[in-house]
């Protein structure tokens, strides 16, 4: 994926959650999601990504793939980065560390942007818990 703000390839730091396989692929039975917590080497940014793919239904009748974006700014994203240092496998959306699993149930709370909406895209916040593991607050807009 490249950087929504400045067009450089991001590096993962951390994948939250995946279900399915694409669409054509061997075994694909409807549904594809994952969402993931990208970072920016050039701008220092980073972004939560969350994309869902359902093609249960006929592709006129509703979309197969909607995606959404929430920027993080570097500040937290290196609350995240710092939580995941304990973590052996940031990549293992199965990983039950407590960084993963706080990200993971907290993932739909910051305010996201459809990427194919015009907009400009939410910064997420994060937090850290009463025991130090990083969590998706929701601040609402004013």
């Amino acid at each position: 994926m490249k950087c929504l703000r400045c067009g450089t390839p991001q590096e993962q730091v951390v994948a939250l959650s995946l279900r399915g396989v694409p669409h054509g692929a061997e075994g694909h039975d409807t549904v594809h999601d994952w969402s993931v917590v990208m970072s920016c080497p050039a701008c220092g940014f980073g972004e939560l990504r969350v994309f869902s793919h359902d093609c249960w239904a006929p592709p006129w009748d509703e979309e197969w793939d909607m995606e959404w974006s929430a920027q993080l700014p570097p500040s937290p994203l290196a609350v995240i980065r710092d939580g995941m240092v304990a973590c052996q496998d940031p990549t293992a959306t199965a990983c039950e560390c407590p960084t993963h699993v706080s990200l993971r149930e907290t993932r739909i709370k910051p305010t996201k942007l459809r990427l194919d909406r015009d907009g400009e895209r939410p910064d997420a916040h994060v937090a850290l818990r009463d025991d130090g593991v990083p969590e998706f607050i929701y601040t609402p807009t004013a």
